[in-house]
């Protein structure tokens, strides 16, 4: 990428920022190193943007070669990994507006592969909590499985204190299982207000 490109970019994000249509939630990584996360706060945005792209897709020749149900499963494929990341990112924009200046919402990733969707830490507390958010009526062990994963587990301990709550924020209800909450993400939402 030229630098003119970049510079563009860049503008192009600061009148982004300013109007308050994106902001960066940055991801922390176990190394110690940060990264930049651009959340939409307009989710609509990105859900039209991905049913543009998936247009797009229905207008390429070799996709159109290929069978119906093959096509339909792509495409609802790319619309569920979407709605999914649109429901990670406005539920850590919306902790991360309402939480208070001791407390930080962020997405922690793993060096060996893996993540948490979001760690709220309590610096004045040292403690802090994990969640996993899944576009899902279903609650099935397969959503909790870095939450009881002891190294990643310990790991964020020792950055973050004492793990005293985990979660599964997910659209059925609220309940748990193997002493994971399951939460439903509406009533998760409603409780921030």
């Amino acid at each position: 990428m030229c630098i003119r490109d970049r510079e563009h970019i860049d503008k192009v994000k600061k009148y982004l920022l300013m109007l308050d249509l994106i902001v960066n939630c940055p991801e922390r990584y176990e190394s110690g190193k940060q990264a930049e996360h651009i959340v939409f706060s307009q989710p609509g945005m990105r859900y039209a943007i991905a049913k543009a792209l998936v247009y797009s897709l229905m207008q390429d020749a070799y996709f159109a070669s290929i069978p119906e149900a093959d096509k339909a499963y792509i495409t609802g494929k790319i619309l569920d990994d979407v709605k999914g990341r649109m429901l990670e990112d406005i539920v850590l924009l919306e902790v991360r507006k309402t939480a208070p200046s001791t407390m930080e919402a962020f997405k922690f990733k793993f060096d060996t592969g893996g993540e948490f969707d979001m760690v709220i830490y309590d610096e004045k507390e040292n403690c802090c909590e994990i969640f996993e958010i899944k576009h899902s009526k279903e609650a099935v062990p397969q959503q909790y499985r870095h939450l009881i994963d002891k190294q990643k587990c310990a790991q964020t301990e020792h950055r973050y204190g004492p793990i005293t709550e985990k979660f599964v924020l997910y659209r059925g209800g609220s309940q748990e299982i193997d002493g994971i909450q399951y939460q439903n993400v509406e009533e998760y939402l409603q409780s921030l207000a």
